[in-house]
């Protein structure tokens, strides 16, 4: 057995291995050549960082990793591990994610985050051997219907002014990171939006990432949110503030069109209980790990 780069194999060699190291996953993940290529530039994923295990050449499991510096630290990311189903129970998941890290330990990050499903027990047990440590839960939420006009209190949104834009604009506000899952920060937002809260002096007191779809008559079909945040917000301003930009977010409410949420920590519990009783309702959960490097 052996570590070979997945810049070592064809795109075709590395959508078959995705496939098949999925195979009988709690969800399908099951993607085309295209899928996938797009799945790894929209998640910054890196072919000289993502690894695969190979038995006399022939790949047989895989950690797929990206980097990034989130609040001035390099930190890496598992975008996904698998392996195909005879070379699964006999430790070959170990091998994997021992060799992840010692690669993340060589190019000098100081922190890897993953996210796995919460049902995946043996995974969840495998990393915590490992030394990830669970630091939240994840969901996602998902609405189908129409929303009445007033669900987020109608008139939450007059003591604002908003001001739309791109993913970026966030960034431009220096707000630490923290521990906001991989892929509900801005960079991996392709095509998304942002909207700002200012109060009545112009000062930032909000913020919200989120991502409309359209389909292929230009209809707005679903809108996701990735982040929806409070800055320097009182205690009894948050729940209004939160409420008035999930009224920008969601809008038009009346509209039938499906909205969810992506990895929402569960820790974000005024949010969480916001949405709830709005309607929304659980969908996939997640548990969200983190493995301290160099320490």
């Amino acid at each position: 057995m052996e570590i070979k780069k997945f810049s070592e194999f064809s795109t075709a060699e590395l959508t078959a291995l995705w496939n098949e190291g999925f195979k009988g996953y709690a969800m399908d993940m099951t993607m085309s050549v295209d899928a996938f290529v797009k799945r790894n530039s929209d998640n910054q994923l890196s072919m000289e960082a993502s690894i695969a295990l190979c038995d006399n050449g022939k790949p047989v499991g895989f950690v797929m990793s990206g980097f990034r510096t989130v609040d001035g630290r390099l930190t890496a990311w598992n975008g996904g591990t698998g392996i195909i189903p005879e070379y699964r129970g006999k430790g070959h998941g170990k091998e994997l994610i021992g060799a992840a890290l010692d690669l993340y330990n060589e190019k000098g990050a100081e922190i890897a985050l993953l996210e796995a499903l919460s049902e995946n027990e043996p995974a969840i047990k495998l990393y915590s051997k490992m030394g990830y440590q669970l630091i939240d839960q994840l969901r996602f939420y998902e609405q189908k219907e129409g929303l009445r006009p007033d669900v987020f209190a109608g008139d939450a949104a007059s003591s604002y002014q908003f001001r739309f834009g791109i993913p970026q604009d966030i960034q431009r506000l220096n707000i630490p990171v923290g521990n906001m899952p991989w892929q509900t920060q801005w960079e991996n937002i392709v095509n998304g939006e942002s909207v700002i809260a200012l109060d009545a002096q112009g000062q930032v007191v909000g913020f919200a990432l989120f991502k409309r779809v359209f389909d292929s008559c230009g209809e707005h079909s679903s809108t996701a949110l990735y982040q929806c945040r409070t800055v320097k917000a009182t205690e009894e301003e948050v729940d209004v503030l939160l409420k008035a930009l999930l009224t920008q977010v969601y809008a038009p409410l009346d509209k039938k069109v499906v909205r969810r949420t992506i990895n929402l920590p569960l820790s974000e519990q005024v949010l969480v209980r916001i949405l709830e009783e709005a309607g929304f309702t659980p969908w996939i959960n997640q548990v969200h790990m983190k493995y301290m490097l160099n320490d």
